[in-house]
């Protein structure tokens, strides 16, 4: 019976592949180009060979670092910073400037980035693949907090009822957003975005 391979080893060998600045520049680019792929073509499209034409990684190097394409591309887009810089809460006293500035830096996002090309994508493999739900996840996770806290920073001011869930208001200005552009497939221009920043803090205020 053949003996099975150290799993300390094992764990040794991925760990030193990870710190080799080397090894960080060639998964980096196998990274990238699956991302491009995925963007462009699907999760379908991101094939060892596909990744390997595009990222100039032979095909041996990416199955050191990963055993299968489905491990490859959920690296890839778990590697997705969500906090690039624009998406922070802005703070300018104001619950209408602070949405409105938030949300036209989201409507940039969905339009110009991987993650907005790819979100439908990860809405479709997310019903059967754990993994992809768990990213999807924290991506919208991550942009409702921001929601989150300039709801509670304006219920701290006294702009909001104190009785206002921030979390569940939050939804009333993300959920439109994101149904509009993936679902309905309409634009979210900077003029739709300020009348839907508007309608809801309206509402808000007027609880």
């Amino acid at each position: 019976q053949q003996n099975r391979p150290s799993t300390v080893g094992t764990i040794t060998d991925t760990k030193q592949r990870r710190d080799d600045p080397r090894m960080a520049r060639t998964r980096a680019r196998a990274l990238e180009a699956t991302l491009e792929l995925a963007a462009e073509s699907g999760l379908h499209a991101c094939t060892f060979d596909a990744v390997s034409e595009r990222s100039g990684v032979a095909r041996s190097t990416l199955y050191r670092h990963w055993s299968n394409q489905s491990e490859l591309v959920t690296d890839a887009l778990a590697s997705q910073d969500f906090h690039d810089g624009e998406h922070v809460a802005p703070d300018t006293g104001s619950l209408r400037d602070d949405m409105l500035i938030h949300m036209l830096g989201l409507g940039r996002q969905f339009e110009s980035s991987t993650w907005g090309a790819m979100v439908p994508q990860l809405v479709a493999a997310a019903s059967t693949d754990p993994d992809m739900s768990d990213i999807l996840r924290k991506g919208s996770d991550y942009y409702l907090s921001i929601d989150a806290d300039i709801i509670e920073r304006a219920r701290e001011r006294g702009e909001v009822a104190s009785d206002i869930d921030s979390t569940h208001a939050a939804l009333l200005f993300s959920a439109p957003i994101f149904y509009r552009y993936f679902m309905a497939r309409h634009p979210v221009d900077g003029r739709w975005i300020t009348s839907h920043v508007d309608a809801v803090v309206g509402l808000l205020r007027s609880h």
